[in-house]
């Protein structure tokens, strides 16, 4: 991928970047991105990378977070100044176990990006181009350590146009697909896994109890405990293997060797040790030392390749690569080997100088065989940077470094310090604008949701709502369903004070009432927990330190109603009112008396068992009072793989239909013989439980093609 960038003076920001949406309006098809919707190709663009491009993805085990590095290469062509709405970067990420020939979507997130202009950071390097992360939660398919789960990961790269749902292999008009491999944790073992491993035969198998094979694995990864293997087994797994896992010894004894070192004062004995340890294990210690003495910086066997700043979940993310399926100390039922990621920021600074951050470890161990391009993690270290975060007329452009070292964590005080094994990259992002500590209280998100971006009579978003963890763009006049978070800023200046939330239900009537349920934080180390407030609901300010994302508190109040929050602080009284409006129904059938919410499918197959392949006719009905998209999709047949169904309708799938029904019909004449569901989805615009967008109702109906 080139990064290169033209003067600024030899570049021009096309007509068909500005006017994408008013092109896509008339002719979905205008860019050939989207064939076999009936319209022609005006322009051949596909994957353009002249604005943005995918550096990295990865993925971390620790944390079950998919990660996607953005690189954004213009100082224009991204809607506006950072005062004005901006676009987005979108991010769809797929992953299959069986090597692509199956997808899951697990998922998409986007990062808002403006024009900004182009300069040169302290030390008169080019700011550009910047580096923005997005990423998602998931939660993977896993197995116990005797069988690694290494999936294939795709990410889906699309500027200001969201990747499709369940279409793995769309392509962008400007962005691009990459795809790498990642590994899972495994999961804790359970008993049919030693069946599975002895390979007992049918008789013996006959003879166990069935519960006993019928214990489900569990989708909690294995805390361990993993002891690792000590030196001398370590030099005998390495000994006289394939080249292919030979490991030399001033690989493999490092950080061995480095565990034993005494901090402080040292007296001779404190070496005998590291002496004995070498002895034991074969090893010519002085001729370790001498290599390690003389080389650094090797990324034979691992290498940082990219590293950004998510602005949705303030982490600072790297990416690294591990290359060779051998040379990290045992296999994934050992504790294997410790990836250690430093990192470093400058956001202005008086004399260019960098601040460290944080070091996270990433475990790694020996495979058997990885594929070609190696194995991609993740390490995200989530960071306070409030404070440095200013008002968007004032772009804040910050240099990070990350530093990659195995086996020994790397320098915290010293950020030129090249570790042994490892490397080190730098790059320029841009931090999200905000409001800088100034010491008031406030909720700064409601149900996921920027709280200005929540209409404050209606309890809706407004126009240019993003779904604060993930980016991902709202539309109009969404309404909010299941949990409601509510976030606070980690201003140091409120720490002692002490608050509570009070909500009241508008639409019904009634008392305020204090919020007392416990809620959940997660800590600097990543360590989550519940907090329950005190007695009528008072609790005392978070701290970044215990709870990085400021939660205030959370409440589930069901139903369709209009609530009002309410932010009291001890001394001050309520400071801060809001309004979330509920919908929490979405039908998927007819319900009487609730005309505004319903789903049916009637499939006009005049009461045959078996209908030709050819064009079906049928209605249905799609409604929700708070509306999103109808969409149709065929599952079954001989091969799991169904080919395309055309479906020809008189309203756009953003269009709710008549409650009397819509006609329309499907085209079954790529169908093998065989049987099939028609399924109709029905999804609304709710902020689902303060992380996600749209919940989807099903109306199945069964079909058999002749």
């Amino acid at each position: 991928m080139s990064t290169e960038i033209p003067h600024a003076a030899e570049f021009r920001v096309t007509r068909e970047r500005t006017h994408v949406r008013r092109l896509l309006a008339v002719n979905p098809n205008y860019f050939g991105t989207a064939p076999g919707l009936g319209f022609e190709a005006v322009l051949d663009q596909k994957g353009d990378t002249t604005y943005e491009a995918l550096s990295c993805v990865s993925f971390s085990p620790e944390r079950d977070r998919l990660e996607a590095t953005i690189q954004v290469k213009r100082s224009s062509g991204y809607g506006g100044p950072l005062c004005s709405a901006g676009t987005s970067e979108h991010v769809r990420f797929y992953v299959s176990y069986d090597e692509g020939a199956t997808w899951d979507d697990a998922g998409a997130a986007s990062a808002s990006v403006h024009d900004i202009p182009a300069g040169q950071d302290c030390e008169k390097a080019a700011q550009l181009p910047l580096s923005y992360v997005v990423g998602v939660n998931y939660q993977p398919k896993r197995k116990w350590c005797a069988t690694p789960v290494l999936p294939l990961v795709r990410a889906i790269l699309s500027w200001e146009i969201m990747p499709d749902p369940g279409m793995p292999d769309q392509t962008p008009i400007w962005g691009d697909v990459r795809e790498v491999h990642v590994q899972v944790r495994p999961r804790r073992w359970i008993l049919p896994d030693l069946v599975d491993s002895l390979k007992l035969s049918d008789a013996a198998i006959a003879k166990l109890p069935p519960y006993l094979l019928e214990e489900l694995p569990s989708p909690i990864p294995d805390p361990g405990p993993k002891l690792p293997l000590p030196l001398s087994a370590v030099a005998e797994l390495y000994a006289g293997g394939e080249k292919e896992h030979a490991v030399p010894a001033h690989r493999f004894a490092l950080p061995h060797l480095a565990a034993t070192q005494v901090a402080g004062t040292m007296g001779v004995t404190s070496y005998v040790a590291p002496a004995n340890l070498a002895l034991e294990s074969k090893i010519d210690l002085s001729e370790v030392l001498k290599v390690l003495e003389s080389a650094s910086g090797d990324t034979t066997y691992e290498q940082i390749e990219c590293v950004g700043l998510d602005n949705n979940a303030d982490q600072i993310v790297g990416t690294f690569r591990v290359k060779r399926p051998s040379g990290f100390s045992g296999g994934p039922c050992t504790a294997g080997s410790k990836e250690y990621v430093a990192y470093w920021a400058d956001f202005g600074s008086k004399d260019c100088s960098y601040t460290y951050l944080g070091t996270v470890e990433v475990a790694t161990h020996d495979y058997a065989t990885i594929p070609s391009g190696g194995l991609c993690y993740a390490a995200p270290l989530t960071v306070d940077l409030g404070q440095f975060r200013k008002g968007c007329d004032t772009p804040v452009i910050g240099r990070v470094r990350a530093v990659l070292s195995w086996g020994t964590p790397p320098s915290t005080t010293n950020p030129n310090a090249v570790p042994h094994w490892g490397n080190r990259i730098d790059t320029h992002v841009q931090l999200r604008p905000g409001h800088a500590y100034d010491g008031v209280a406030r909720i700064t998100l409601v149900g996921g949701v920027e709280s200005s971006k929540v209409d404050g009579a209606t309890g809706l978003t407004l126009p240019g709502g993003h779904i604060a963890e993930t980016g991902y763009a709202l539309p109009d006049a969404c309404p909010f369903a299941g949990q409601v978070t509510l976030h606070g800023p980690l201003d140091p200046a409120l720490v002692g004070s002490s608050y509570r939330i009070r909500v009241r239900n508008i639409t019904a009537g009634g008392p305020v009432t204090d919020l007392t349920s416990a809620f959940f934080v997660v800590d600097q180390n990543g360590v989550g927990s519940w907090v329950t407030p005190g007695a009528s609901g008072w609790i005392g300010w978070p701290t970044w330190s215990s709870d990085t994302t400021g939660v205030l508190g959370m409440f589930t109040p069901g139903g369709d109603d209009l609530w009002e929050v309410q932010l009291e602080v001890g001394g001050l009284g309520v400071v801060d009112v809001r309004r979330v409006q509920m919908d929490n129904t979405l039908n998927s059938s007819i319900v009487v008396g609730d005309p505004d919410n319903a789903g049916d499918l009637n499939l006009q197959t005049m009461g045959q068992c078996r209908v030709p392949k050819a064009p079906l006719a049928g209605t249905f009905v799609a409604r929700d009072e708070h509306f999103h998209s109808w969409s149709f999709s065929v599952l079954g047949g001989p091969t799991g793989t169904v080919p395309a169904t055309p479906v020809t309708c008189a309203i756009s799938p953003a269009t709710q239909t008549p409650a009397g029904g819509q006609p329309f019909s499907i085209d079954l004449s790529a169908l093998a013989s065989c049987g099939y569901v028609v399924r109709l989805g029905i999804t609304d615009r709710a902020v689902v439980n303060s992380t996600g967008f749209g919940r989807t109702a099903y109306v199945d109906r069964g079909i058999c093609i002749e």
